[in-house]
């Protein structure tokens, strides 16, 4: 009976450990992995941003990564974005190390270490890509049930948001660089702005370097926009202490548009959409923003018309 017994268990095992075996899709191809990682190394913030809010422990993550709203603190630093510390990593003998975005060239350095999966977010629509890189996430971790939860959760935030703008009054995101001004149009990653929002962005006849495209205050003031975003890039990726948005839209020729004449200038917290990029705690941080900015345009209408 033993050589029975000790057969069903090894066929038991053999299943578990089949059942625990998974293929995600990522920005490379397919990746396999046997059973879910336990020591987890991330790159992008993102990415990290979305692990929390899956509930999935971080190990290993860059240095000054700039997440207001995740606790990081227990995990070791392993390198920046853009150089990783290869043998700190090594010593950790990490089961996956993600990268992705700006972190994505350090593939080479690191495949040799362990196993490295890039989760860069192609261009289109932000939104939606990081709905489907939560889903990659969350069968890699297995949390399901999770990612489920805060789909259904972005969703309605989405149609909130959505309902509230419209679509023919003109938007202008403006992001600063220290002292520059660069518009951010729908062939960035405000991308979902336009294809989830429905704002009607402007800036489609700026030449654009990546996401920098530089502006001035004159060409704010004559394309005269509906509505302004401003969100300061420095402050969103903690290379400043303080935001400058509003000193920096605070001129007589901003005074001249009609964003700021009715009181539709919105200084947006830029760590969701400009450092966090495609992390869901992110995304939804800053529809909630959103929501609660035009919120006040419809509040103030309804004041108007019972006067």
């Amino acid at each position: 009976m033993k050589p029975i017994l000790i057969g069903l268990l090894s066929s038991c095992l053999l299943l578990s450990n089949f059942s625990d075996a998974k293929t995600i899709q990522t920005f490379r191809g397919e990746a396999n992995f046997s059973e879910t990682p336990q020591k987890v190394v991330a790159f992008p913030a993102g990415v990290i941003d979305t692990l929390d809010s899956l509930g999935v422990r971080v190990q290993g993550v860059p240095e000054n990564l700039f997440l207001d709203y995740v606790d990081t603190n227990a995990a070791d630093t392993v390198g920046t974005l853009f150089t990783a510390d290869v043998e700190k990593i090594h010593r950790m003998s990490p089961d996956v190390v993600i990268i992705g975005e700006r972190s994505a060239l350090q593939y080479d350095a690191l495949v040799d270490l362990a196993p490295v999966i890039d989760l860069s977010i192609p261009r289109g629509n932000t939104f939606q890509e990081s709905l489907s890189r939560m889903h990659t996430l969350a069968n890699l971790f297995d949390k399901q049930e999770q990612a489920k939860q805060i789909e259904t959760k972005l969703m309605q935030l989405r149609d909130e948001a959505r309902s509230l703008i419209k679509p023919d009054e003109s938007v202008m995101v403006v992001m600063l660089m220290g002292r520059a001004l660069n518009v951010l149009s729908r062939q960035t990653r405000i991308d979902w702005f336009q294809e989830e929002l429905g704002m009607n962005l402007e800036a489609s006849d700026v030449k654009s370097l990546n996401e920098v495209a530089p502006i001035s205050y004159e060409y704010i003031l004559a394309k005269d926009p509906d509505w302004l975003i401003v969100m300061d890039r420095d402050a969103s990726v903690g290379r400043s202490a303080k935001d400058l948005s509003r000193e920096y839209m605070d001129t007589p020729l901003i005074h001249g548009t009609s964003a700021w004449k009715n009181d539709r200038v919105i200084y947006l917290n830029g760590v969701g959409t400009l450092n966090s990029v495609g992390g869901v705690q992110g995304i939804q941080r800053t529809l909630e923003e959103l929501i609660a900015k035009f919120s006040q345009r419809v509040t103030l209408a309804g004041k108007s018309a019972t006067q």
